[in-house]
């Protein structure tokens, strides 16, 4: 595999790796203040975004079947194939674990004036007040929604660069003679 395909799956599987492990700390009481500054997810957005699309193309690229993109994934040595699946599933639950729990209905929440708390109630559809510990339950719920889907997108992109990496180095190894050529199954 070429060192570009490492370099770009380690552009998406280091920060994906950091979201999933802040997103993790929001679990944790008392760790995530309110006023958490929301440019962080939003900038770690961003950023998965154009990691995410060139991993994308450079697989397109490839133009392979899921069968063989498979093959691939079994290619990979074992300690590879564990870590990146993972990855893929602490990302998934990540973005998951927003719908869980008991406040999984409050959004968006607010603090007005001293001691009022107020968040976006979907059962009732209207904005009610709400206690501090239903505030920063629902503040972390937000954060870790944020959190995973940039850890999402750069998690994908990891493994998807990794994939299309492997794929070349078939080609490449079917180019220089018959008995290099990888064997499935």
């Amino acid at each position: 595999m070429r060192r570009s395909f490492l370099i770009h799956a380690g552009f998406g599987l280091v920060p994906g790796g950091a979201l999933i492990l802040l997103a993790a700390l929001t679990w944790i009481p008392g760790v995530v203040p309110p006023q958490w500054n929301p440019g962080i997810p939003l900038a770690a957005l961003l950023l998965a975004l154009p990691v995410f699309v060139t991993a994308m193309a450079r697989l397109l690229l490839a133009r392979v079947s899921k069968a063989t993109l498979w093959d691939a994934f079994r290619c990979l040595p074992g300690r590879a194939q564990l870590g990146l699946g993972g990855g893929l599933v602490a990302a998934v639950a990540t973005l998951a674990s927003t719908f869980a729990g008991p406040y999984a209905h409050f959004h968006a929440p607010e603090e007005r004036g001293a001691g009022r708390y107020l968040a976006w109630d979907g059962a009732v559809r209207e904005t009610v007040g709400v206690s501090r510990e239903v505030y920063l339950a629902v503040v972390g719920a937000e954060l870790r929604m944020a959190l995973g889907m940039g850890a999402t997108l750069f998690v994908v992109a990891g493994v998807a660069v990794l994939l299309a990496g492997e794929i070349r180095r078939w080609d490449q190894a079917r180019d220089r003679g018959p008995d290099r050529v990888p064997r499935s199954g």
